[in-house]
């Protein structure tokens, strides 16, 4: 299969909404918009008081999960599926640091600290483009 004809079977796949079951959807459709979607405060822990998000560790880095329905809550403030509050502690606050900005040598034009970008908390990958010739690099 071609991969500009896997590309248009990907965009045309229908799935079911998770706010509708009796509704599809295509994976293109962002849940934010979606007409199904209840407000935070109508969803099944959306009045509870605040908890402690949890963490779990892969690749050695902390990702975060949904303690109450164990999804991953797509926000550090609640959880976007059952609507969880999560207490703003320490852990939280390092979490929403923005990386580090890392400046390095470029590898293609050898320019001397022009490769400026920063590195992955997730998996230490770097991320940069240099400022003398224009190469992007991810390592």
């Amino acid at each position: 299969m071609k991969t500009n004809s896997l590309i248009s079977v990907l965009r045309n796949i229908k799935l079911p909404c998770h706010w509708n079951k009796q509704v599809l959807c295509t994976i293109k459709q962002d849940c934010n918009g979606c007409k199904y979607r209840p407000a935070d405060e109508d969803k099944s822990n959306g009045k509870n008081d605040p908890v402690f998000i949890g963490w779990e560790i892969t690749l050695g880095a902390p990702f975060p999960y949904c303690p109450s329905c164990g999804e991953m809550p797509y926000s550090t403030e609640r959880c976007v599926f059952c609507g969880q509050k999560f207490i703003q502690d320490e852990a939280i606050a390092e979490y929403n640091k923005p990386p580090e900005t890392v400046i390095m040598d470029c590898p293609v034009c050898k320019g001397n600290n022009t490769m400026i970008g920063a590195q992955a908390k997730c998996n230490g990958h770097f991320h940069g483009k240099c400022e003398k010739c224009g190469c992007k690099l991810t390592e």
